[in-house]
C-alpha cells in the first residue's frame, strides 16, 4: 500500500503563504486540547535548492494552533509540488449589498476600480494587469480592481480587501467567477470576488519573501493525502529529540498498517464530520 509521506518537522522550518483566520484558529485550539491528538496533517512542500524550509500549502491554521500551544513540532504530510494540483477559490459575498461593498471598496487607499465586462475582467487577471475583479450583475458587467506596484503592494491591497469585507459580509468559497452560476449554490449572493490563479514558484516565492496571501484563496489538490490520522499530541509536544520522534512515528504508522487501520478510497469522497 502506498502511503503517504508523513514525517515529523520543527515548526520553524514550516513557513506559511497565506494568513490565518482567526475564526477558525480558536476552534481548532480547543479541539486539540480536547482531543490530544492532530486529526489532519497539514500539507507542506520543500522550498528546494537546498533550502531545509517548507512552504505550508494546507493547514496554516493547524501550524498557528499549534504554535500557539507551545508544540515544537508539527506532523505534516510533505509533498512534491510539481505533483499539486494549484487552483483559485474565488469569494461568494452573502449579506451585504453590491452597493455597500462597492463603497467600502472605494475607500481602499490605492485602489483602483475600472468597469468591463466579463471577459476582458478574465483577460486583464489572467495578464495580471488587475488584482482582482467582482462580477455583481446579470449582465456580465464587472468591476475591475487594479492598484501596487511590486508584489508586496499588490498583496497588500488583496489582503486590505478581503478583510474589508469580510468584516460586514459573509463568505463562502467557489470555483466559479460568474455569479448566475454561483447564484445556483448560494441564492442570496450579492457579488463574486474574482482572484488570480496563482503558480506553485509564486506560492514559494511569497513564502520565502514573507508575504501571505489572503486566507482561503489557493486550493491545492493532492493526489494522495493523509486524513483522520489521529496522530497524539503527547507526542508532538514532549521533550523527546526530533529523532525519537520520527522512530516513534515510524512505528507508529508500522502499528496502524499490521492492525489494518489504514484504508486508501480511489473514488471521490464525500465527508459529512468536518
Amino acid at each position: 500500500m502506498q502511503l503517504p509521506d508523513l514525517r515529523i518537522l520543527p515548526l520553524d522550518l514550516l513557513i506559511p503563504h497565506e494568513r490565518t483566520d482567526p475564526r477558525r484558529v480558536n476552534p481548532l485550539l480547543a479541539r486539540i486540547r480536547d482531543e490530544a491528538v492532530l486529526r489532519n496533517p497539514p500539507i507542506v512542500a520543500p522550498f528546494g535548492n537546498g533550502d531545509k524550509q517548507f512552504v505550508v500549502l494546507d493547514g496554516a491554521n493547524r501550524i498557528t494552533a499549534m504554535r500557539t500551544l507551545g508544540v515544537p513540532h508539527a506532523l505534516v504530510q510533505v509533498v512534491d509540488y510539481s505533483q499539486v494540483q494549484l487552483f483559485v477559490w474565488h469569494h461568494a459575498i452573502t449579506q451585504c449589498s453590491v452597493e455597500a461593498l462597492l463603497a467600502q471598496i472605494r475607500g481602499i487607499p490605492g485602489l483602483r476600480i475600472y468597469e468591463g465586462d466579463l471577459t476582458h475582467a478574465r483577460a486583464m487577471l489572467a495578464r495580471r494587469e488587475a488584482l482582482a475583479f467582482i462580477s455583481c450583475d446579470h449582465t456580465h458587467k464587472t468591476d475591475i480592481l487594479c492598484g501596487g506596484g511590486d508584489v508586496r503592494e499588490r498583496t497588500a491591497l488583496l489582503n486590505q480587501l478581503v478583510d474589508m469585507y469580510e468584516g460586514c459580509a459573509k463568505v463562502q468559497r467557489t470555483i466559479s467567477d460568474n455569479l448566475r452560476e454561483v447564484r445556483q449554490s448560494f441564492s442570496d449572493a450579492s457579488a463574486v470576488v474574482v482572484f488570480p490563479r496563482y503558480e506553485p514558484a509564486e506560492i514559494i516565492e511569497l513564502a520565502r519573501i514573507g508575504v501571505m496571501l489572503p486566507a482561503g484563496i489557493t486550493r491545492h489538490v493532492l493526489p494522495l493525502r493523509a486524513l483522520r490520522v489521529n496522530y497524539p499530541m503527547a507526542i508532538l509536544r514532549s521533550d523527546m529529540s526530533l529523532a525519537q520522534k520520527q522512530g516513534h512515528l515510524s512505528e507508529w504508522l508500522h502499528e496502524c498498517l499490521m492492525n489494518r487501520r489504514v484504508r486508501t478510497y480511489t473514488e471521490p469522497t464525500v465527508l459529512f464530520d468536518e
